[in-house]
C-alpha cells in the first residue's frame, strides 16, 4: 500500500493555473464536493455520474477500463463535463494542491484538517472492491472521505477508524441511495434550483395583497417541521384534492416538512417551520399568514389558472430548504394535507409539539441571561418591523422564543432574515426594559423606523407587530386597564373596535401606544406590561381566551398574591362596554382601579 507521502509526489505534476481555475468552485460554493469512483459496472455506473453531476459534485473516475467503457458508450470525461478521468493517484493530489493553493499551506498537518474542512469529498465503489481499491479508499479515508459500496467491505480492519468522527465505512448500499448517503454523512451542502414555475417567483412579490376570497382559496390550518429518519430527499406527496380540485373559498389544509442531516437537532425545528412564511410569501398569488395552527395560505384564482398546484409550492420549500439551510440538514421531504380529517390529524400532532417546545424555557428569566436576540423575519411584511426577543418577552407571532432565536444565530448568523445577539449593555430603564445596546440594533436593523424598544411596556415605545400574531392587548381609558382580545372572538369589543379593526391599526409594524400585538404566550410571564403594572392591568378578556389561560393567570396572580383574579376579569358575557366593565370592577375591588393613571 503507498503512502500519503509518495500520493503527494503527484502534485507537483499540476499546473498551478489548472489548480486554480478547477479548484475554486469549492471555495466559492459552486461546488459542494468531490467524489473519487473507485471502479464498477458501466451499466450502472451512467445513473451514478448524472445524480452526481446534477448535484455538482466533481467526479474523479480512477479505474482506467471504467473510463474507456465510458468513453466508448459516449460519455464526456473532463473537467467542463464535471467528470474526470484521472488515476487514484493524480486525483488525490489535485485535491492535496487545492488545498495547499487556496490555503496557503505546505505542512502535511495543516493541510489534512483543512480538506477534512474545507474540501468534502467521499469515496464509491459499485460492487465488491478489490485490494487495491481498498487501499485507494483508506488513503481517501485520512482526507475525510468515507467509503460507500454496494458489495461486501472488509469493515474490521483498523484502519477504518478515523478520529474525525465521520462514518467511515458504509457496505452493501443501495445503488438508489448511494450518493445520498455519502451526501448525508459528508455533510455536503448541495444547491437545489426552485424549478421552472407557472407562476413568477421573486422576493418582489413578498408583502402584496391577496384579500379577495371570491377571487381563489384560502387554505387555513397548521405548519409543522421535523426531523425523521424516514426522508426521501425530493419526495412531495399530497393527501387530498389539489388546489385546481378545491371549491372557491375557505379549506383546511396542513404541511408536514421532514427533514434530515448530521448537524440537524430538535432546537432547530421552529426555526425552520418559521421560514415558510418567507418562502411561500415570494410566489405571485400567493399569501401566506400566521404560524403553528394558525396558518392561513391565499392564492388567487389566477395562480391557480396558470396551473400553480401544491407540488410546485413543495418544490418551493425543497430547494429553499437546502439552499438556506444545507449546512444542517441534508433531505427535505413535504406532504400537504387537504382532507380535514388528516389536516386534524396533523393539528393534533402538533398541538402536543407545540406545547413541549413551549415547556423548553421553563422559569428562565431575563436577569439570567445577557444576550438578547432579534429576528426580521417579517420584514418582508411590515417594513421596519422587528422583534427582541428575551426569554420573558417573546417574538409576537408566538412561534419564536429565546431559545429559537438562539439556535436562528447558530444557523444562519448572516443574510436575510437573519436573528442578531444582542448583548445587555447601558440599562436605560429596567421598569420599560430598555437597554442602550438594544436601541442601537433595533435602529439599525428597522431602517430608522424605531428609535427604541420597551419590552416591558405597552405605553412607551412599545414593541411592533406584523400580521403574525395571536392577541391583540388594548388600553381601555376609562376603566384605568386593558382589554385583550384573540384572533378567533368575532364580536365588538369594549373599545368600540371588533379583531380586524384593532388589526389594521396594530399590524401595520409601526410602534403604537396602547396598542400591542403579541402572543398567547406573552402573558404566561409577569413581564407582561410589567411597566403599567402587569397582570393587574386586565380588566377584559373576551370569555374563551380567559378559560384557556386560566391556568397560567391563576398561578401568576398567586404568586402576586391576588387570590381569585381571573374571575375578577369580565369578559363579552357580562361587560361588553367600558362603563359595564367599571360596574364589574367597582363590585370585585378589581386592583386596577388603584393603580397609577394609565395615561
Amino acid at each position: 500500500m503507498k503512502t500519503m507521502k509518495e500520493i503527494i509526489s503527484a502534485t507537483a505534476s499540476f499546473d498551478e493555473a489548472l489548480i486554480r481555475k478547477q479548484g475554486i468552485g469549492f471555495i466559492d460554493g459552486s461546488l459542494p464536493g468531490y467524489a473519487f469512483l473507485l471502479g464498477g459496472e458501466p451499466s450502472q455506473v451512467s445513473s451514478l455520474l448524472a445524480e452526481l453531476t446534477q448535484r455538482k459534485i466533481l467526479v474523479f473516475v480512477s479505474d482506467q477500463s471504467l473510463s474507456a467503457a465510458l468513453e466508448q458508450a459516449g460519455s464526456r470525461l473532463d473537467w467542463d463535463s464535471g467528470v474526470v478521468s484521472l488515476d487514484f493517484d493524480h486525483a488525490l493530489g489535485f485535491i492535496w494542491r487545492v488545498a495547499q493553493v487556496f490555503g496557503n499551506l505546505d505542512a502535511e498537518q495543516d493541510v489534512i484538517p483543512y480538506i477534512q474542512r474545507r474540501l468534502k469529498g467521499f469515496s464509491l465503489f459499485l460492487g465488491d472492491a478489490d485490494e487495491e481499491k481498498i487501499d485507494h479508499a483508506q488513503l481517501a479515508l485520512q482526507l475525510g472521505c468515507p467509503f460507500l459500496s454496494t458489495g461486501s467491505i472488509p469493515t474490521t480492519a483498523e484502519i477504518w477508524k478515523q478520529a474525525s468522527g465521520l462514518t467511515s465505512v458504509n457496505e452493501q448500499v443501495d445503488l438508489s441511495d448511494i450518493v445520498q448517503l455519502a451526501i448525508d454523512q459528508r455533510g455536503m451542502q448541495i444547491s437545489v434550483p426552485i424549478p421552472a414555475m407557472p407562476i413568477d417567483y421573486d422576493a418582489a412579490f413578498s408583502g402584496q395583497a391577496v384579500r379577495d376570497l371570491g377571487d381563489g382559496i384560502c387554505l387555513k390550518g397548521v405548519e409543522l417541521t421535523r426531523i425523521s429518519d424516514k426522508v426521501v430527499d425530493g419526495r412531495i406527496q399530497i393527501v387530498g384534492p389539489d388546489l385546481d380540485e378545491i371549491i372557491t373559498g375557505t379549506q383546511p389544509y396542513g404541511v408536514l416538512v421532514e427533514v434530515s442531516g448530521r448537524e440537524m437537532q430538535a432546537d432547530f425545528e421552529p426555526v425552520l417551520e418559521r421560514q415558510i412564511e418567507t418562502m411561500f410569501n415570494e410566489a405571485d398569488g400567493v399569501i401566506h399568514r400566521g404560524q403553528r395552527a394558525l396558518v392561513s395560505l391565499r392564492i388567487t384564482q389566477k395562480a391557480i389558472d396558470k396551473g400553480l398546484s401544491l407540488k410546485h409550492l413543495g418544490q418551493i420549500l425543497h430547494a429553499r430548504y437546502h439552499n438556506e439551510f444545507g449546512n444542517i440538514l441534508s433531505r427535505v421531504q413535504i406532504t400537504f394535507f387537504t382532507q380535514p380529517e388528516k389536516v386534524q390529524m396533523l393539528t393534533d400532532t402538533a398541538s402536543n409539539i407545540y406545547d413541549a417546545r413551549d415547556q423548553r424555557i421553563g422559569d428562565l428569566t431575563d436577569e439570567a441571561v445577557d444576550t438578547f436576540y432579534t429576528c426580521n423575519l417579517c420584514q418582508t411584511i411590515a417594513a421596519g418591523h422587528l422583534c427582541v426577543i428575551s426569554p420573558e418577552h417573546p417574538g409576537a407571532c408566538g412561534a419564536v422564543d429565546w431559545l429559537d432565536a438562539r439556535a436562528a444565530v447558530s444557523i444562519k448568523p448572516v443574510g436575510p432574515n437573519k436573528a442578531i445577539a444582542i448583548s445587555k449593555d447601558s440599562l436605560i430603564d429596567a421598569r420599560l426594559g430598555q437597554w442602550e445596546s438594544v436601541n442601537q440594533i433595533v435602529r439599525q436593523e428597522s431602517g430608522g423606523v424605531l428609535n427604541a424598544y420597551s419590552l416591558y411596556s405597552l405605553m412607551e415605545d412599545p414593541a411592533t407587530a406584523c400580521g403574525d400574531f395571536e392577541c391583540i392587548t388594548a388600553m381601555l381609558p376609562m376603566t384605568n386597564g386593558v382589554m385583550v382580545v384573540e384572533h378567533s372572538y368575532s364580536g365588538l369589543t369594549p373599545s368600540g373596535m371588533d379583531w380586524e379593526m384593532l388589526y389594521e391599526m396594530v399590524g401595520a409594524g409601526v410602534p403604537v401606544p396602547g396598542f400591542l400585538g403579541h402572543s398567547k404566550r406573552a402573558l404566561h410571564r409577569d413581564k407582561y406590561i410589567a411597566a403599567e403594572g402587569g397582570l393587574r392591568r386586565i380588566v377584559w378578556m373576551n370569555h374563551d381566551l380567559r378559560e384557556e389561560l386560566r391556568p397560567i393567570l391563576e398561578a401568576l396572580a398567586e404568586k402576586e398574591g391576588l387570590s381569585g383574579f381571573v374571575d375578577m376579569i369580565p369578559t363579552e358575557e357580562n361587560a361588553i362596554t367600558e362603563d359595564d366593565i367599571l360596574e364589574v370592577l367597582q363590585s370585585v375591588n378589581h386592583p386596577a382601579l388603584l393603580l397609577d393613571p394609565i395615561i
